[in-house]
């Protein structure tokens, strides 16, 4: 993949796609920066060769752009450069990215001259000689400082949750979260571009939220929008603003979320909703690094880290043509999987304990557990709503249970007996059978609105008039139900 100006991306490179292992793990990320086309090619090559995704920069200025851009392990440059010097994009790339390992290479060989000792004060590893000596030399330097800081990273993780429940406001100890806390601990230190994968009612919001809190931009503002619950037109305003008379109701100029959120993290959750024609709009937005409000003429600049997250299957809706292949590889920087509950089964207890202790202090009752049976029953249940599913019920047993440990009899029914939970048809809806299509006056449309608004009545009912918690229930985001029950004026 071709990059603008004078920065390069191996062919064939690609990008890791969601679920794949952490960031440097299997395919570490290094940009060589260096003016001389023969070196930067002869390094792209030794370093393919020994299993690295490579970049390559031919001046300080397009390296640095770069590093704003994508997430690397490694930066591999020359000294001396047009533009931009190696000590000069060295101390950009411990404001943009502190945790990669800079390395500085010279023809110019000396460890005393002032580049190198002032190279040195800024974090740099280690100093090489071109040409090389010994290429196997520079290459098995390289993987032991990945390995240092990879281990660096896992000691921090198991550091902080062995000392409390999880890491970052997120709970789990389970092996595959451990794998996604060291992963948040190395993305949090990057500016890059994160796409969180995973399924509905995971806490993909919660991860991306970590990150923002341990990143470079943590004082400054987190904002969330949900791509699937606006039309194409509002969610263009929301997002980069509008003037006054852009649209019927613009009635004063109106700051989007790009500016709102300057210098922070906006987070796009159902990235994978966002409407085709929106997409292109956006995707130009992230190239440039600029936006138009809505009805403006003028450009403005803007200064956020954005993470996406996703609960669809991305690629395949590339390949079916519903998302931009550019776009996906341009929020693919660093692919973030968060496990189903299912798939750490050892942290369902963790997390349940946690949200009894919340809801007794709420409610103001006495419970200290869950009995024996009830544990097990929470732990072979399959959770196909996640850790959302597993708040929900845990606050039920806290609402119904009068003894001070929960007993089975205050689960739902559907978990005693292993099967997934489903909404019961509200008294008086219409039945759909084979004969009533053929019923003189029938209209499916009229019918499936009436069952959408017996399933709305039905959760508001079993929500206790709570409209989010009604959301929950239907799987839908607030501004979903909230449209929904207006449309059907129900209170």
């Amino acid at each position: 993949m071709k990059k603008s100006g004078a920065a390069e991306r191996a062919p064939g490179s690609g990008l890791r796609a969601p679920g794949a292992e952490t960031a440097g793990a299997e395919r570490p990320r290094i940009l060589i920066a260096d003016d001389e086309q023969s070196m930067r090619e002869w390094m792209r090559l030794l370093f393919q060769r020994d299993g690295f995704e490579v970049m390559t920069a031919a001046d300080g200025v397009a390296a640095r752009d770069l590093v704003t851009r994508e997430y690397l392990d490694v930066v591999l440059t020359d000294i001396r450069m047009p533009k931009l010097d190696g000590v000069q994009l060295l101390k950009a790339i411990r404001d943009l990215a502190p945790d990669a390992i800079v390395l500085m290479m010279t023809a110019h060989w000396t460890r005393d001259s002032v580049e190198w000792q002032d190279a040195r004060e800024l974090g740099a590893e280690a100093l090489f000689e071109k040409p090389f000596r010994d290429v196997n030399l520079v290459t098995m330097q390289v993987r032991q400082l990945l390995e240092a800081r990879r281990l660096r990273h896992e000691n921090t993780v198991l550091r902080q949750t062995s000392a409390g429940q999880g890491f970052a406001g997120i709970i789990g100890r389970s092996p595959v979260m451990v794998e996604m806390f060291s992963l948040i601990e190395t993305v949090c230190r990057t500016n890059s571009t994160v796409l969180i994968s995973g399924d509905s009612g995971t806490g993909k919001e919660l991860v991306a939220s970590a990150i923002h809190k341990q990143s470079l931009r943590s004082q400054k503002p987190f904002v969330a929008v949900n791509c699937g619950a606006m039309l194409e037109t509002l969610l263009e305003s929301e997002l980069f603003g509008h003037v006054r008379g852009a649209f019927t109701g613009a009635e004063k100029d109106k700051k989007g979320l790009l500016e709102a959120a300057d210098g922070g993290t906006v987070f796009l959750d159902e990235i994978g909703e966002m409407p085709k024609a929106m997409q292109v709009k956006f995707l130009r937005v992230l190239q440039e690094r600029k936006y138009r409000r809505v009805g403006g003429t003028e450009e403005s600049a803007f200064n956020v880290r954005v993470i996406a997250a996703t609960n669809r299957d991305l690629p395949k809706q590339v390949s079916e043509g519903r998302f931009r292949e550019d776009l996906f590889y341009r929020l693919n920087v660093i692919p973030l999987y968060v496990p189903s509950l299912r798939d750490r089964a050892e942290d369902i207890l963790l997390i349940a304990e946690h949200f009894l202790s919340k809801y007794t202090q709420e409610m103001g009752k006495s419970i200290d557990g869950f009995s024996a049976e009830a544990a097990d029953l929470l732990k072979s249940y399959s959770w196909p709503g996640n850790v959302r599913e597993l708040e929900n019920v845990v606050e039920r047993c806290v609402a119904l249970e009068h003894e001070t440990r929960v007993r089975p009899s205050s689960l739902p029914e559907n978990l005693r007996e292993g099967r997934p939970a489903t909404l019961r048809p509200a008294a008086g809806s219409a039945s759909f059978d084979a004969a009533a299509a053929e019923i003189d006056g029938f209209s499916l449309e009229q019918h499936l609105r009436d069952i959408e608004r017996s399933h709305l009545e039905l959760a508001l009912e079993r929500a206790d008039g709570v409209q989010t918690r009604a959301a929950e229930i239907l799987g839908l985001s607030f501004r979903q139900f909230r449209y929904l029950a207006k449309k059907y004026g129900l209170k």
